[in-house]
């Protein structure tokens, strides 16, 4: 008997959950790299977010078995999704803005409509899907329009290996949710998290200069709030929430996070929200309701595995 399927609060709240976390991260990240070398940083948090979830298994007397073909799964998972993804985006934050950053991230839905249409069962590209998508866009559109501006080749390059990471990221969302669907939503992590931390690493033992490492309170804190919520507890949500619902409408977080990313650099670095935050954010949410009302009338997104595999 399949396990009952989990109250739609729960991924309501899980949902806000990684958005609130991703928001933020922008941010941190920026902070993290401001005295430290990228990718050591980058490294630096997955190795203690390993630490993390391994603590978090061995409380749960977690106990795995080893398969070949899962493990495989899982190091393609840790290169496609911690190792490539993020030593670009930490790249990109030195040569473009972290606000800059997340929105370029936020194309990340057009890039796993076409491919959930393509490779799932069931996620079928309706018309509300593509409306939304439009819509929630257009909203991140009205607000940074008239900031967002390139002013260098090496800044393109920046927004070039953001784009990217959103492609990266949406390939190993669908590839999760039609192979990996079955493996524990915390163990899932472990695995591809310890990949990114260990070639990050060595990538950064090869091209940086460990010799101006620098480590104070404000980086350590913020490699710290990677490593513990930007990693392991908001990845675990999102895992656990690609079981449960469309690969497309869990991209659309890529929308909000530009949003709360503006609110903590408001709160924290007093930077000014730009003038159509009110209408863009109304923008955005409305496209994520259309999405979430009207967009898995067809698609099965409430499924919980594959078609073939039920």
């Amino acid at each position: 008997m399949p396990p009952p399927a989990p109250k739609r609060v729960n991924l309501f709240l899980g949902y806000i959950l990684i958005c609130l976390i991703w928001g933020t991260t922008w941010l941190a990240i920026k902070v993290s790299i401001n005295t430290l070398p990228p990718f050591f940083s980058a490294g630096v948090r997955f190795s203690i977010a390993s630490l993390l979830i391994l603590a978090v298994l061995k409380y749960r007397k977690y106990k795995y078995r080893f398969d070949m073909r899962e493990t495989c799964f899982l190091l393609l998972v840790g290169l496609a999704s911690f190792s490539v993804p993020y030593g670009l985006v930490y790249w990109a934050e030195q040569r473009i803005t972290s606000g800059l950053t997340a929105v370029t991230f936020a194309v990340m839905p057009f890039f796993a409509a076409p491919l959930s249409r393509f490779f799932l069962k069931g996620e079928e590209l309706t018309f509300w899907k593509i409306f939304g998508i439009l819509i929630g866009f257009s909203g991140l559109l009205v607000i940074f329009g008239g900031d967002l501006k390139i002013g260098s080749t090496d800044a393109a390059l920046g927004i070039l290996a953001v784009v990217l990471s959103a492609f990266f990221n949406a390939v190993v969302a669908v590839g999760v949710k039609k192979y990996g669907y079955h493996i524990d939503p915390v163990f899932i992590n472990l695995i591809p998290m310890a990949i990114g931390a260990v070639t990050l690493l060595a990538t950064s033992f090869f091209i940086e200069d460990w010799g101006t490492i620098r480590f104070n309170v404000s980086n350590l804190i913020a490699i710290f709030y990677l490593a513990a919520f930007g990693s392991v507890f908001a990845f675990v949500v999102y895992f656990y929430l690609l079981k449960h619902i469309s690969v497309v409408l869990l991209s659309m977080t890529s929308f909000v996070t530009p949003l709360l990313a503006i609110a903590s650099g408001s709160l924290i670095l007093g930077e000014k929200f730009p003038g159509g935050t009110l209408v863009g954010s109304a923008l955005i949410l409305a496209g994520i309701l259309l999405m979430n009302l009207f967009g898995g009338r067809r698609s099965g997104a409430a499924r919980t595995v594959p078609a073939e595999e039920e």
